[in-house]
């Protein structure tokens, strides 16, 4: 399946959280706007000082734009709301601003939820090989799915990749609360506590030398004492899917 702009779901919106990937983001955004229509993107830039903004003005695409680091949790829920407050958004699809996401892997998400009306979201899945991605990143990465995958009872085998499709539906009802990045494995324990279908297509794995933003270990432990916290809040609820 290929997709051009003039051929682009009118109510499918792509998300781009930034923080400090100017000079990626630049050459995701030319790739994209190939694809996908200018009004349709929208880049969050969490205080990245970077001259993010004179790449988004160049394009043309709209700017949500930080005065402090806020998180990938908060420019996820800021672009959400920017994008339903438009009145016509059904999907959402995010992507990374640091090159890791293939253009090309678009149209697999849009066909799946062409095919699966009523899914909740649906997540790219990485190659974890070690000739792929690097071997930290793997071990995080398995770690953080099979727990997620426990918890939900569902088969979630890459929780860590940010190359999503969100449904309308699904953010209108789940609101997050996780500023950074623990709000991706968030949503994916309400999604499936709310009986959303969740997807999954498999993308590409491209990685690069340039710099990380995560630190593995502590961002890990993080991680599942978030997780934790939340999925304990939702059994208390009496909503837990997976006993």
């Amino acid at each position: 399946m290929t997709i051009t702009r003039a051929a682009w779901p009118e109510t499918v919106f792509v998300l781009i959280p930034s923080y400090k990937s100017a000079g990626p983001l630049h050459a995701l955004l030319s790739r994209l706007l190939e694809t996908a229509p200018t009004a349709n993107v929208c880049v969050v830039d969490d205080a990245s000082f970077d001259g993010t903004d004179r790449v988004c003005d160049g394009f043309g695409v709209d700017r949500i734009e930080h005065s402090v680091n806020m998180g990938k949790g908060v420019s996820l829920c800021d672009g959400f709301r920017h994008a339903l407050e438009r009145g016509r958004c059904e999907w959402i699809i995010t992507m990374d601003a640091d090159g890791q996401h293939a253009v090309e892997d678009i149209p697999a998400f849009l066909d799946y939820v062409a095919r699966n009306p009523g899914a909740g979201m649906c997540i790219g899945a990485r190659s974890m090989a070690p000739s792929t991605m690097p071997l930290p990143r793997i071990v995080s990465n398995t770690l953080t799915s099979r727990i997620l995958s426990f918890l939900t009872g569902r088969n979630i085998p890459d929780s860590q990749c940010g190359f999503r499709i969100y449904s309308a539906r699904l953010l209108e009802k789940a609101p997050c609360a996780c500023p950074r990045f623990e709000m991706e494995s968030e949503i994916i324990l309400k999604a499936a506590h709310l009986n959303f279908p969740i997807g999954t297509v498999r993308v590409r794995t491209l990685y690069f030398n340039g710099p990380s933003h995560i630190a593995h270990v502590r961002d890990t432990l993080r991680w599942v004492r978030s997780i934790a916290g939340i999925w304990w809040n939702l059994r208390k609820q009496g909503i837990a899917c997976h006993e």
